[in-house]
């Protein structure tokens, strides 16, 4: 409802109520999803250079320490049932096992890695239905409408890197970021919304509310997963020397542990079966 006077035209109050705060759950909407993009695209890159580059690097090599030693174990095992049955050490075949077993070690890591990827790909693919499909589109024609740097030549750099943001969006076939691109662009031209009625706006508030779960539920889900939960530790150099510190120990453990056995199985490999028996 508006009244209007020949000076100005007044909003009814609970009209006014109603775009107050359809105006602050959108800001609310904004500052969320800025949050996200930045979790998602900056800081998520940024902590998992840190960590990889002060801890992961030596995580790797303690990794590949852990499977030698198992190698090596293993072909101490089966050198040993040769020598436990006073037969001669078949060593090629003693070979081939254990290159058998290299390869099983190296097909469990590529079979993770493709499985890591295929989890990330399928959960970060949009399943559009034929509806959502549609509103991708509308979505998309819209905000180009308001964003696109051809028909608004004159506009800022942060119109300019929203747009960006949207022309990936749709392609990824991300409708949510388009609605929330959508969302900012509305927020700043809350001028459209008088003579909307009450019905429409209290719909517009609600798909707001919605987009502040979904936005909160991302940051709430980024923040319980690595890197994030190792956030502050991360970026303190104590933690990191620590880390590092434990990490060398147990390698140069693994790496003494790793001579102890090489050395065992040489002295394995010269044995020669009794002929008196």
């Amino acid at each position: 409802m508006i009244i209007s006077t020949a000076q100005s035209i007044t909003l009814h109050p609970q009209v006014a109520a109603l775009q107050a705060q359809l105006k602050e759950l959108r800001e609310q909407s904004a500052r969320l999803f800025a949050r996200a993009e930045y979790m998602q695209f900056e800081e998520r890159p940024m902590l998992n250079s840190l960590y990889e580059a002060s801890v992961g690097v030596l995580l790797f090599e303690e990794f590949k320490l852990g499977i030698q030693i198992k190698l090596t174990q293993l072909e101490i095992s089966l050198t040993q049932a040769y020598i436990n049955h006073n037969a001669p050490i078949d060593h090629y075949r003693i070979e081939e096992q254990v290159k058998a077993a290299r390869r099983e070690y190296q097909a469990r890591i590529e079979q993770k890695e493709a499985e890591l990827k295929q989890a990330e790909e399928y959960l970060n693919a949009p399943c559009l239905s034929k509806e959502e499909t549609k509103e991708l589109r509308d979505l998309y024609r819209m905000i180009a409408k308001a964003l696109h740097p051809d028909l608004h030549p004159d506009q800022g750099r942060e119109e300019c890197d929203l747009f960006i943001k949207a022309a990936s969006a749709y392609r990824k076939g991300d409708v949510q970021t388009l609605r929330q691109i959508a969302l900012l662009i509305q927020t700043n031209n809350l001028d459209a919304l008088n003579g909307l009625p009450n019905e429409d706006l209290l719909t517009l508030i609600e798909k707001a509310r919605e987009s502040i779960a979904i936005f909160q539920e991302r940051i709430d889900l980024m923040n319980s997963q690595f890197p994030f939960i190792y956030r502050d530790r991360i970026l303190d150099p104590q933690w990191i020397k620590e880390q590092q510190q434990e990490l060398k120990e147990r390698i140069a453990k693994a790496q003494s542990r790793l001579k102890e056995l090489q050395d065992y199985l040489m002295m394995l490999k010269l044995w020669n079966p009794d002929s008196s028996s």
